[in-house]
């Protein structure tokens, strides 16, 4: 792919992350917001994609679209819908919220202008100008792919890890079914 057709893709990816964002906090029905939450997730991911970072993409898809997302679906069944519609979206505090957003936003925009060297230049890229990597990058650039790699990450997990990581799964099992348990003894009370 060109430098062009990629960085088309990248502005398309951030422009729908930022979209979707919005519209997931701005949603009155909170099934909708979980869906734009969803379109967040597969975007995230896609950028992702395009920076060379595939196990990222994955680990974006599988744990946030795939189990934190259903995991606040549970949450949304055991809330009251029809009384989380009718009360308004924001409280009196948006405005306060739409300040601290701006200037969040003003800082990274000034962050970005007063960066004081080019890429390819300065302390951190000491090489030629234009190629944009130090001497030490494109040296481990050369090498391959550092250790922390899919294999290495999987044979951890699923190696000396492997107890540990299915007794945290365990944990969050638990916890769903004490909140269901919580819930249904909330329901049953009223």
């Amino acid at each position: 792919m060109t430098l062009l057709s990629v960085q088309a893709i990248f502005y398309y990816m951030a422009a729908a992350s930022v979209a979707s964002a919005l519209l997931a906090v701005t949603r009155k029905n909170p099934v909708h917001s979980m869906l734009w939450v969803l379109a967040l997730f597969l975007h995230v991911a896609g950028i992702f994609l395009l920076l060379g970072a595939e196990f990222l993409a994955a680990v974006q898809v599988i744990v946030y679209a795939g189990a934190i997302l259903i995991f606040y679906l549970f949450v949304l069944m055991l809330l009251d819908l029809p009384d989380e519609e009718a009360r308004p979206r924001f409280g009196k505090h948006w405005p306060l919220a739409a300040a601290v957003g701006l200037s969040f936003a003003a800082l990274v925009w000034l962050a970005q202008v007063r960066t004081p060297y080019p890429v390819g230049s300065g302390p951190v890229g000491s090489g030629p100008v234009g190629t944009g990597l130090a001497p030490a990058a494109r040296r481990l650039a050369a090498e391959g792919p550092p250790r922390g790699s899919l294999r290495d990450i999987g044979e951890a997990l699923f190696g000396p890890f492997a107890l540990p990581f299915e007794m945290a799964s365990l944990v969050l099992l638990a916890a769903i079914v004490g909140a269901v348990v919580l819930a249904r003894r909330r329901g049953a009370g009223s």
